[in-house]
């Protein structure tokens, strides 16, 4: 194994072991934040709805039947903002404060699509019932999972770009 391939084997490593030690321990803080700004953001719904022990929100829509929204570990944003985390600290080169700089925009733009995600579910819910709800959540919250994911990378890589001037700057340095 030459030294290149043993550094990304190492990093690797690093940011898959971050990556899991970080979902174990954040899981339910974060998950009890989500719900928080969920209810936030749906707080024109404040009377039909409330966080209840375990991680759910209960719904008492002014029609149908009252139903429970569990936020589970996998519907956390938590996974997609670790998997961020664990690139611009161990995969991505380029100054720390940069990558750090990066890596907290896309998360917030993750975390902020998720709760969008959770709070249309629950909203889709409250209008049509408890199966639409989950139609919605598992065809049209996981496309939009996919792709809020997806751009919040991207927008991390974007981030890291060298901006107009810092690439002549270093061809400069490098002579």
């Amino acid at each position: 194994m030459t030294r290149i391939q043993a550094r990304a084997l190492w990093a690797l490593i690093l940011c898959v072991s971050v990556t899991v030690v970080g979902f174990v321990v954040l899981s339910g803080p974060v998950r009890t934040a989500e719900i928080a700004l969920v209810l936030r953001l749906l707080r024109f719904d404040a009377s039909q709805l409330s966080a209840v022990p375990g991680h759910a929100i209960q719904a008492l829509p002014q029609t149908g039947l009252a139903f429970r929204v569990e936020v589970t570990p996998y519907c956390s944003s938590l996974i997609a903002v670790l998997a961020l985390g664990g690139i611009a600290g161990f995969i991505l080169h380029g100054p720390l404060a940069r990558r750090m700089l990066a890596f907290t925009a896309a998360a917030a733009l993750v975390v902020a699509c998720n709760v969008v995600r959770i709070a249309a579910s629950i909203w889709v819910g409250l209008r049509w019932g408890s199966g639409d709800l989950v139609m919605f959540h598992n065809w049209v919250g996981t496309l939009f999972a996919l792709a809020y994911t997806l751009i919040g990378f991207l927008f991390m890589l974007y981030l890291m770009l060298p901006k107009e001037g810092e690439t002549a700057q270093a061809l400069e340095v490098a002579r």
